[in-house]
């Protein structure tokens, strides 16, 4: 379909450029800063400090100094420097690393003086309250607040909440910037820009929703114009002057009807007489008949008949005919010659059919047909829309600059409606619409804590569950300030979850964080598993995405996201997983809650068939890889990146002369030096999950013989099979809960957590602890911290920090 034309786009384009561009610098991306001040001593610190001197320096100097001290730096990493607990929560990363490698037996390596088990629980423990430490009379350290941009998902829920355009039939994201993701997610403000030249992008999309909602931009207009490419359809002949009929002819043409409105169609025609009656003409829209006329004039002279009529929008055949043809030998023949079909049109405002949103955007009518009236119910149009389109009231300023449109606009010929539609198409590409942003009145001061405004809240609340634009309940709360009250924001918390607009959060959240996404891009061998189709892909992705809603929705513990007694399952899904009675079902999208036994290995998102077969090669399992996504997805503990130039697996295979199994394969990981330490703690965990195939169905044994699913971890904790790794995994809860509550906080602050947001996660698992150790009151903690409702200026970035990593399973593995 012909796009509608916009009389004013170039000006828009030119002035709405300038305003874009110059907001690119007004958030640039701001990286990871440095920790923040250090804070006065207080009692616990103390503490620590005589812990450390006392009993954890000496096993360091005994165990650890002679590799990570003043005259050998492994990793490039020193422990001789900490001094004071401010200087042990400088290291940062490094402290934490040092508490996962020692927990876990791999530092002192092997070969090495060991600690005892007490002295390495020592360490450990102290480790562990140095992490968590922050002074107790120091306010949390919320953070900084990026402009962020709207990623697509957002641009499209927020024109759907505001336009009333439904994102599954009409993306209006296509020609959009890709997002590029940090910290494993797509809302990262860091890494959301837009180009200049994208922004001809955003004027399009623009555009084309303002069109899709208040119906196409078209001018009231009564005189009537030719229209174009008509020709005879039968019985008749082009003539000098027109068209020609005879036998009942007919000449037509199928102009674009630009809204279903009331028209005026024209006809001039003149007649040969012949028998008792005048020639007739017949005038049809679509193939029935709208008039019906006895054509008097005769050659030299011609009559115009006109009908009003209404038309629908798009392509329409508007035809002339000569309907009662006359003929005789003896006798004069009857036949009809048209000059002119014309169009006028829409003929009235008040005739156009319009969305239902037309009216709910332009609910101000001019009150007279005056240019001032005119001008007064555009600022009210203008100012409502830009209201709701900002998410917070607009500036003077901003509304001053939107009117000014209006005026140019009018000044150039635009009529009233298209020059507001002009200033709205000016909303939707400034800065105040396609980003999130902060007015923090003292944006170069890091010391000083700006308290989110009530209406910076709403939108940070909205697009943290709903990756949408606030509603009108949330933003009347912010009107009237309640929303900074903790009840409040509760209330509002769980009736948002409740919404089905949640499902954006469950679905982007539980995408990108057990990377399901991943399996878009996954070419597994269907040749190997036929059954793995696009439609059981999709189902995959579904029960392990139900399982997460039912985890939020149903206030289950945490827990539930680990080992849960149901799934959801359809009938394609209930034949892989082998629920013979439901795999009879005959409508595939369908999905029932099933029942699990106790002993069922089934159970929590590890075991669902879209985990298992994320986690998998093209054409067989990789423990590796399930191992990998245990330690980084479910705990937060991922093993460093592979070094370079890594055996291939098969080679195990012809060292020892026969098929290796996978158990065996890896067991020649162990050998190598760079691989051993990381493989320890991968491998079990994957190779306890082996029954499952590449596609997350049950088998006793593979091509080799049977499978030995048994495992034993670094600190000596045996198990065999998914059953008893879940329970492993169960135990390690707090490590789980943590990693998770870093998870949700990255996605909804968007920006990767740093060392000075450890108290904050202590305070959201503190707050989860004491309301059952819900999903959902995880999500509540969140929403109730000060990290989440307020912010500070970011620090200088240090030239020794990177941008924002990007999550991935990939081992270097075949």
């Amino acid at each position: 379909m012909p796009r509608t034309h916009h009389p004013s786009r170039p000006l828009a384009l030119t002035a709405l450029a300038g305003l874009a561009i110059a907001a690119l610098g007004l958030g640039s991306p701001a990286g990871p800063t440095d920790t923040s001040a250090a804070p006065a001593p207080d009692p616990l610190a103390a503490e620590l400090e005589l812990r450390y001197w006392t009993d954890v320096e000496p096993l360091l100097a005994e165990f650890c100094f002679g590799c990570h001290a003043h005259d050998k730096q492994k990793g490039g990493v020193r422990f001789d420097t900490i001094l004071t607990i401010e200087d042990a929560m400088a290291m940062g990363d490094d402290l934490a690393t040092a508490r996962l490698v020692v927990a876990g037996h791999e530092m002192p390596p092997s070969g090495e003086a060991q600690p005892t088990e007490h002295q390495r629980l020592t360490i450990q423990q102290w480790l562990d309250d140095a992490l968590d430490y922050y002074p107790t009379d120091a306010p949390i350290d919320p953070g900084w607040f990026t402009i962020h941009r709207l990623n697509r998902s957002e641009y499209r829920n927020t024109l759907r909440d505001l336009l009333g355009i439904d994102p599954t039939r009409h993306d209006l994201t296509a020609n959009l910037p890709p997002d590029d993701t940090g910290y494993g997610f797509d809302n990262i403000a860091a890494v959301l820009s837009v180009s200049p030249l994208a922004l001809e992008a955003y004027l399009d999309a623009a555009e084309r929703a303002l069109d899709l909602a208040l119906g196409p931009s078209v001018a009231v207009s009564t005189e009537h114009r030719p229209i174009r490419g008509l020709a005879v359809t039968r019985g008749g002949r082009n003539a000098d002057s027109g068209w020609f009929l005879f036998s009942n002819g007919s000449v037509a043409a199928t102009p674009d009807i630009p809204a279903t409105a009331d028209y005026e169609i024209a006809v001039t025609a003149w007649g040969q007489r012949a028998g008792d009656e005048l020639p007739r003409l017949a005038v049809t829209v679509d193939g029935k008949a709208v008039a019906a006329h006895f054509i008097e004039a005769e050659r030299g002279a011609t009559e115009t008949h006109a009908v009003r009529v209404r038309l629908e929008k798009g392509r329409r055949e508007i035809a002339a005919a000569f309907t009662n043809d006359f003929y005789q030998p003896d006798i004069a023949d009857r036949n009809l010659a048209i000059t002119a079909i014309t169009l006028a049109g829409p003929l009235d405002e008040a005739s156009i059919e319009r969305p239902p949103k037309h009216s709910e955007i332009f609910h101000t009518k001019p009150s007279n047909p005056t240019r001032a009236a005119e001008r007064d119910a555009a600022n009210a149009v203008i100012a409502s829309f830009a209201a709701r389109a900002f998410r917070r009231p607009p500036t003077a300023q901003e509304i001053t600059g939107l009117l000014a449109l209006y005026d140019d606009a009018r000044t150039q010929g635009d009529s009233h409606e298209q020059a507001v539609r002009l200033a709205l198409t000016a909303t939707l590409v400034s800065p105040a619409f396609l980003y999130r942003s902060v007015d923090n009145p003292h944006p170069d001061d890091p010391s000083h804590i700006h308290q989110l405004s009530p209406h910076e809240l709403a939108a940070r609340l909205s697009y943290f569950l709903w990756s949408s634009m606030p509603d009108d309940e949330l933003l009347g709360l912010a009107e009237s300030g309640k929303l900074h009250s903790d009840t409040v924001l509760l209330e509002q918390t769980r009736r948002m979850l409740a919404d089905p607009k949640a499902d954006a959060f469950i679905e982007n959240f539980a995408g990108q964080w057990l990377l399901l996404r991943n399996l878009e891009n996954l070419d597994i061998d269907t040749a190997r598993f036929p059954e793995y189709t696009p439609a059981l892909r999709e189902s995959m992705i579904t029960e392990a995405t139900m399982l997460f809603a039912d985890a939020v929705r149903s206030d289950r513990p945490i827990t539930a996201l680990i080992d849960s007694d149901h799934t959801y399952l359809n009938a394609p899904l209930a034949a892989l997983y082998g629920f013979a009675e439901l795999a009879q079902q005959t409508d595939p999208s369908t999905f029932h809650r099933v029942e699990l036994s106790s002993d069922s290995p089934r159970g929590g998102v590890l075991t669902t068939a879209a985990v298992l077969t994320v986690t998998s090669n093209p054409t067989r399992t990789s423990p590796v890889k399930r191992g990998h996504y245990v330690l980084d997805q479910i705990l937060g503990t991922p093993p460093p990146p592979p070094p370079p130039d890594i055996p291939r697996l098969e080679n195990a295979s012809e060292a020892l002369g026969h098929a290796a199994t996978l158990r065996e394969q890896l067991a020649a990981h162990l050998s190598e030096p760079g691989c051993a330490a990381c493989h320890r703690r991968m491998d079990p965990i994957g190779l306890a999950m082996e029954n499952f195939d590449t596609i997350g169905r049950w088998r006793d044994a593979d091509e080799i013989g049977p499978i030995d699913a048994s495992g034993t971890l670094p600190d000596g904790r045996r198990f065999n099979g998914p059953v008893e790794l879940k329970q492993i995994l169960l135990a390690q809860k707090t490590l789980f809960t943590d990693n998770l509550t870093r998870k949700l906080l990255t996605y909804a602050l968007g920006r990767g957590t740093e060392p000075f947001d450890r108290p904050t996660v202590r305070r959201i698992t503190d707050h989860a602890a004491a309301h059952g150790d819900s999903l959902r009151s995880l999500i509540e903690g969140i929403v109730l911290s000060d990290a989440f409702r307020s912010c500070r200026a970011p620090t200088p970035r240090t030239a020794d920090r990177t941008d924002p990593p990007t999550e991935s399973i990939s081992r270097s593995e075949p």
